[in-house]
């Protein structure tokens, strides 16, 4: 049931503003932890002067002379550069699941403001690289928003204020199978697609993310909350499942139900790291109290890793 605000009440901080002090946050923390990590694992689309040479051609009006080859020049008698060999720009895709279980939080605000952080990062490294981030939200399966690939600061907070603009619709599982299917057609040319998602086990999941690596590398960040993985002896509580709205009461006190519990999130966990690995893509948790922020700089350094025998 909604809530009408008070008149008395603070006004809300504009999507814009609140994007724009999040990347300030995220920039200072990517440029204390990751400045120079990333630096010449792949070629920029900006040559400098001591570029490499790769295509000698006649020089043109325009072409930066610091590109001129003087002893080629002197032995056919006309000005001739060797022009360096430029990398297109990489696009990169960012799928970030906003269902309804991604609005529960207990440490470090809720999974959707941890998903915002890591889309914040991205883009601050891409962009140091020259490169352009795409952004696509999903609530129920179809993608709700798309946000074309910007290289700039303004496109990165207006991609960040996107995120917030959707809103979950009600109750419902995810269909996260059909959103990974349906954000490799919307990434045409070959490139990077970042699955950000607390990982619900759905059906052809495996195959889904398999078949878009066949394209695009692809890096799937899962966020993950404590208390989803460790429950404290409080006694008899009620839980309830915000995507179907089943509710259960548990005794977390119960030495038998912590068993079984522990039990369930290992093997959860190992499904779920075998099914990435198969798929050959590269996998990040991100979770209050791990550095995450250095595993996804290694995730984006790293080579591709070859996918394994199902």
């Amino acid at each position: 049931m909604a809530v009408a605000p008070s008149p008395d009440a603070a006004p809300a901080v504009p999507a814009g503003r609140s994007a724009a002090t999040l990347l300030r946050r995220v920039e200072v923390k990517v440029g204390r932890r990751l400045d120079g990590l990333l630096q010449g694992e792949r070629r920029g689309r900006r040559p400098g002067p001591g570029g490499e040479a790769s295509i000698t051609r006649a020089y043109s009006p325009g072409d930066d002379v610091r590109w001129i080859d003087w002893p080629l020049t002197a032995r056919t008698g006309e000005p001739m550069v060797r022009v360096p060999e430029l990398e297109p720009v990489l696009t990169t895709w960012a799928l970030v699941d906003m269902s309804a279980s991604m609005a529960f939080g207990t440490h470090g605000g809720t999974k959707v403001a941890q998903a915002r952080e890591v889309v914040a990062a991205l883009g601050v490294v891409l962009r140091r690289r020259g490169d352009r981030l795409g952004v696509a939200v999903t609530t129920r399966g179809d993608l709700d928003l798309i946000h074309s690939p910007r290289g700039d600061r303004r496109g990165l907070i207006d991609a960040v204020a996107a995120i917030d603009s959707v809103v979950p619709d009600g109750e419902g599982r995810t269909d996260l199978t059909r959103a990974v299917s349906l954000i490799g057609r919307v990434a045409r040319h070959r490139g990077m697609v970042v699955v950000i998602s607390d990982m619900p086990w759905a059906p052809g999941l495996e195959r889904a993310i398999g078949g878009l690596g066949r394209r695009h590398d692809v890096i799937v960040v899962e966020i993950r909350d404590r208390r989803e993985r460790e429950m404290p002896p409080v006694g008899v509580i009620p839980l309830r499942d915000v995507e179907t709205g089943r509710t259960l009461l548990v005794d977390p006190s119960d030495p038998a139900f912590q068993q079984r519990f522990a039990a369930a999130v290992a093997d959860a966990e190992a499904r779920r790291r075998g099914m990435i690995a198969r798929t050959g893509a590269r996998y990040v948790v991100m979770e209050p109290g791990r550095d995450w922020l250095m595993d996804l700089a290694r995730a984006l350094g790293t080579a591709r890793p070859a996918r394994r025998a199902a």
